[in-house]
């Protein structure tokens, strides 16, 4: 006959892996996404052009990384395995590359895209693409202000969403204009930070907060170099 505590150690065994399985398809469930940084620039008045992909491609995955349903792939995850793999990346990256990309980060869709803003008119072009399928499965484009550009990412945000048939957040606090200046400046911050040098990308966020004190994707990083991640 078996022992009463050995039947109740057998049981909390199964229930133990029982609930391991649960979690670990749940997992599985939920849609995981990178984003690449995006071929844009940006031209001003005086004809000097500066280039915002990495901003836009930020603003994106922070946007998307308070959001449920999905699981969101770090910039600086990203830029590490391209770094590992020894991968080159410049200029306007195509379908088969990301797919590539997403494919060794293990993710399911890969977004990228590209944005113009030229005196104050912002356009963004977004798809994003099954790296299973290579299919590209939502294409977004938005037009609006520079000025305007953490509400576009939002909205496309919203759009992927949808595409994805996942609920919009319940909750989400007041979109705020962004001077172009803080644009600019996150951008070059951003660079800093992907060629590893810290002390310059913690003067370059900043700056940004200098300019918008209540820039979002400025604050996570200063939290994130400062911890030390």
């Amino acid at each position: 006959m078996r022992r009463p505590s050995l039947v109740l150690a057998t049981a909390a065994a199964i229930m133990a892996l029982g609930l391991q399985v649960t979690q670990a398809k749940g997992q599985q469930d939920i849609p995981s996404v990178a984003v690449m940084d995006f071929s844009a620039f940006m031209m001003g008045e005086g004809g000097a052009s500066v280039n915002l992909g990495k901003a836009i491609s930020a603003m994106l995955v922070t946007e998307l990384s308070g959001r449920d349903g999905m699981r969101i792939v770090e910039r600086q995850k990203l830029n590490d395995l391209i770094e590992d793999q020894g991968l080159f990346l410049s200029g306007r990256i195509d379908d088969a590359v990301a797919v590539e990309v997403g494919r060794l980060l293990g993710v399911q869709y890969v977004l990228l895209g590209q944005a113009m803003s030229i005196v104050d008119n912002l356009r963004i072009d977004i798809r994003a693409v099954d790296v299973e399928t290579s299919e590209v499965v939502a294409v977004m484009k938005k037009t609006d202000e520079t000025v305007q550009l953490l509400n576009v990412v939002v909205q496309l945000a919203d759009e992927f969403g949808e595409a994805l048939n996942l609920a919009p957040p319940s909750e989400r606090p007041r979109v705020e204009d962004v001077p172009v200046a803080a644009t600019i400046a996150l951008s070059r911050a951003l660079t800093y930070e992907d060629e590893g040098q810290v002390e310059q990308a913690i003067e370059g966020y900043e700056a940004v907060l200098e300019i918008h004190p209540t820039h979002r994707d400025a604050l996570r990083a200063l939290e994130r170099l400062r911890g030390g991640a």
